[in-house]
């Protein structure tokens, strides 16, 4: 347990130093599939995009027990495997992405007497092996798109055989092997489980592996910085041997490199059954790190709202100043000079936008977050422009102070544009006019109107 905890607060500390240099928002995992490391989560890439990522990976792995070789004496087989792989995603519908994802996979175990299965293929002693890996073709599906609370993505994908069926050298063997996923995604929580179904070979049933992963991706520097953390459990099933179940745990991060779509991405990852049960000799550590190019979704379109009629700005009192000498008198016979007219004063323009919420409720709806997203547009493009927001309640309304509700809405509206869009909250007002000044349409009662002026 002492060696756990010193290696658990070294990978930590080792996380924590890296994490600056480390950049990305939205990024593709390993496979291909927008998400976090290994977990794919409910971001997509917009329709019609491209998404590239070239990623170096290291993985710690236990062997399945040999059935050719007698045990050794530090038997199962504890071996790494490493990828140096891309990715290359697109976006078919806003809600659909497929990826397929390739590259070049070594196999490493140092000289110690013992032995194990790797991939269907029995090995002993030192292992060094490279060869090309298999290309996996997948696809991600969001299932509710219209919610905004725990969203539904299914994963697929067909992993295709690089090596010969003769080479006795390869350990990636030449069956085609499938998987099939699902995530449940709720704010920066993301829960998965993955089925991966390997082909039986000529001679060999290989174990199905399942896998259950918890993620949590958390903006540390809004647009800038997050923070990535993974636990993953991994079971095998079947198969005519089976290596032992393991966790495994990545801690990381990603950074933007401004709005160009460019992210890197750095973890340390760690076998904890391996570390628990064998020690730290070989390491269970291993991590990874990926540059990629990731378009980030656009904002949704905000309807045009007509502006209304200019407003004259109130009339001012005339500053004190000197009386001016009276006119000259018009000679007898001479007509009048005519009297130029004032000017007319200068007027403000302003937007006026309202938006709707559900009965006793504050949360912002999706239209509501894309009028919201055409007011911030305004308010961005004239810097002088200022922002009112008052919040109305229904008589019926549940929910207590129809005041205070009045005001959550205003304050919710006003958190959206600051927040999610960087206008200073300066420039923006709010009130509650409680529940007057009502009509008989209920659900228009329950609103708040959003002024933008322009001086």
């Amino acid at each position: 347990m002492r060696r756990m905890r010193t290696g658990l607060l070294t990978a930590l500390i080792l996380t924590i130093l890296a994490a600056p240099s480390l950049f990305a928002q939205v990024a593709p995992s390993l496979n291909g599939a927008t998400g976090l490391f290994a977990l794919s989560n409910a971001e997509f890439l917009p329709q019609g995009q491209f998404s590239f990522g070239l990623a170096y990976d290291l993985q710690s792995l236990t062997s399945a027990p040999s059935l050719a070789y007698p045990a050794g004496a530090d038997d199962p087989l504890r071996y790494s495997t490493s990828k140096l792989g891309m990715t290359i995603g697109f976006g078919l519908i806003p809600n659909m992405e497929a990826s397929v994802s390739f590259g070049m996979r070594a196999y490493s175990a140092d000289a110690r007497p013992w032995s194990g299965i790797i991939n269907a293929f029995d090995r002993t002693g030192e292992v060094k092996h490279d060869e090309s890996d298999k290309v996996r073709i997948g696809t991600k599906l969001l299932v509710n798109p219209n919610t905004e609370q725990v969203k539904l993505v299914l994963t697929g994908g067909m992993w295709i055989p690089t090596q010969s069926k003769n080479d006795a050298s390869a350990l990636s063997t030449s069956r085609t092997d499938w998987d099939l996923g699902m995530s449940l995604n709720y704010k920066v929580l993301t829960f998965g489980v993955a089925w991966y179904l390997p082909a039986p070979t000529d001679t060999f049933r290989v174990a199905n592996q399942v896998t259950f992963g918890l993620g949590v991706n958390v903006p540390i520097v809004p647009e800038v910085f997050r923070g990535i953390a993974e636990v993953n459990r991994v079971h095998y099933d079947g198969g005519d041997s089976k290596p032992m179940d393991y966790s495994e745990v990545a801690l990381g991060g990603r950074v933007a490199f401004g709005k160009s779509g460019f992210v890197a991405s750095a973890a340390v990852r760690a076998n904890i059954d391996q570390w628990t049960k064998y020690g730290t000799s070989p390491t269970p550590i291993g991590g990874l790190v990926q540059l990629a190019f990731m378009p980030q979704p656009s904002p949704a379109a905000a309807p045009r709202v007509p502006a209304t009629a200019p407003e004259p700005e109130p009339a001012t009192a005339p500053a004190l100043a000197q009386p001016s000498p009276a006119p000259a008198p018009a000679e007898p016979g001479a007509a009048p000079a005519p009297v130029a007219a004032p000017p007319a004063p200068k007027g403000e323009t302003s937007t006026t936008d309202e938006i709707l919420f559900d009965s006793a409720k504050s949360r912002l709806t999706n239209i509501a977050k894309a009028i919201l997203d055409g007011v911030a547009l305004r308010l961005k493009n004239n810097l002088s422009a200022t922002c009112s927001v008052v919040g109305n309640a229904d008589p019926k309304e549940k929910g207590g102070d129809h005041v205070k509700m009045g005001l959550a809405r205003a304050e919710a509206a006003k958190d959206y544009l600051v927040k999610r869009h960087g206008i200073d909250g300066s420039r923006i007002r709010t009130e509650s006019n409680g529940d007057s000044g009502v009509g008989t349409d209920a659900t228009r009662n329950r609103r708040a109107v959003v002024s933008v002026t322009f001086p």
